[in-house]
């Protein structure tokens, strides 16, 4: 059976807003051209159409475009629509008390984990992932958490599609990364040594949702080598996990 007709006008525009990012948030045509392969005529309408709905928004310096204040309204709204953000924020801030570390909540996506908080809201925790920063599931530790706990369509389609690597360690090889996946399941709990980022590691726990038994969620602690020593590893698990907990059973009760 075909699929539902799409509109390649909203298509496009949809493309052009994606490239968009944390990292590059300014691009100007000829960027959008040689990423995309839409031409320049095409990008330029679509540009001057966001612009007309402040989706998008031109710099009059640069004349590169940047997501406007109608992009952050919509997209306060989706952030505002995720349950286990809203359950999530007060008692990661509490447990940020006892584990005084980069602490992170993130979810999966389609192969990639998107960060949804990060505590704690300082200029220096830019260093790490920024709230809706997104990375390639295989070389985070919140990623391999994420990853462990789909169902096996989902992984099998990502061994087949390949893995970025960003260090030495990185783990790409699909059977090395099945065999940690196991090893996550098993233990409940994942690490990354310096696999997303030399001279940075983290650790990371699941966050489920009762009703379903699914996964909802990631909670991570991330921080240079020398922080996360052996001897703070176990106190920093006991309470990511007393935490998931606490989130999952919150969950269950919204």
């Amino acid at each position: 059976m075909a699929g539902p007709e799409l509109l390649s006008s909203v298509q496009n525009a949809i493309r052009v807003m994606r490239q968009f990012s944390l990292d590059e948030p300014e691009l100007g045509i000829t960027e959008l051209n040689e990423r995309l392969g839409i031409s320049k005529s095409s990008i330029y309408r679509v540009l001057q159409t966001l612009c007309a709905e402040h989706i998008i928004q031109q710099n009059p310096e640069t004349k590169k475009y940047h997501l406007g204040l109608t992009a952050f309204e919509i997209g306060c709204v989706v952030y505002n629509d995720i349950q286990v953000c809203q359950v999530a924020l007060p008692l990661l801030q509490k447990m940020h008390l006892k584990v005084p570390v980069v602490i992170q909540l993130v979810v999966y996506d389609r192969g990639t984990v998107i960060h949804l908080l990060t505590l704690p809201e300082k200029r220096e925790t830019r260093t790490f992932n920024r709230m809706g920063k997104r990375v390639p599931a295989n070389a985070t530790a919140a990623g391999k958490v994420l990853l462990a706990y789909q169902n096996e369509k989902e992984i099998s389609r990502l061994c087949s599609i390949g893995f970025k690597s960003f260090t030495p360690n990185t783990l790409t090889e699909p059977d090395v990364l099945l065999s940690e996946l196991e090893t996550i399941r098993k233990n409940g709990y994942a690490f990354s040594k310096e696999e997303f980022k030399v001279g940075m590691c983290a650790m990371a726990v699941p966050v489920f949702d009762e009703m379903t038994s699914q996964i909802a969620a990631a909670i991570s602690v991330t921080g240079p080598k020398k922080i996360l020593s052996p001897s703070q590893i176990n106190v920093y698990l006991s309470e990511m996990k007393r935490y998931s907990r606490l989130i999952s059973e919150q969950l269950d009760l919204e």
